[in-house]
């Protein structure tokens, strides 16, 4: 009996083929782990904005910080990455203010998930009123 050896070669290729196309399309696990981290960091930012709202309808103006009060605490996750990263608060003439944060992959964090409310560079704004 007389096997022939390139059909398990072919079949090898194709798995290798299959193996390779995947990551490039998906990135492998590093863009899985930028993925999970920008993710926090956009649920950290909606956190501080519902926060910045609380103090401005409890002051009945936007606030200059975002520090807590009795009647406004920041409730953020376990693992929320505001102790590490420098989120910003940002607020405007006109009532309004923004949240923003630096992210590592911002353009697929706005396609992903319809996330179009967060800008190019990397802010939520929110009003006061």
């Amino acid at each position: 009996m007389d096997t022939k050896p390139w059909p398990q070669v072919a079949l090898t290729l194709l798995v290798a083929g299959v193996l390779i196309a995947g990551l490039l399309t998906v990135g492998g696990p590093e863009a899985g782990r930028i993925e999970k981290r920008d993710d926090q960091r956009y649920w950290d930012l909606i956190a501080l904005q519902s926060h910045a709202q609380c103090l401005a309808r409890a002051a009945g103006e936007p606030p200059a910080t975002l520090d807590n009060t009795e009647t406004c605490s920041l409730n953020m996750s376990e693992v929320a990455l505001l102790p590490e990263e420098g989120y910003r608060y940002l607020p405007q003439d006109d009532g309004s203010f923004k949240v923003c944060a630096e992210f590592e992959d911002i353009d697929t964090l706005r396609t992903r998930q319809w996330r179009q409310d967060i800008s190019e560079n990397g802010c939520l704004s929110g009003k006061t009123d």
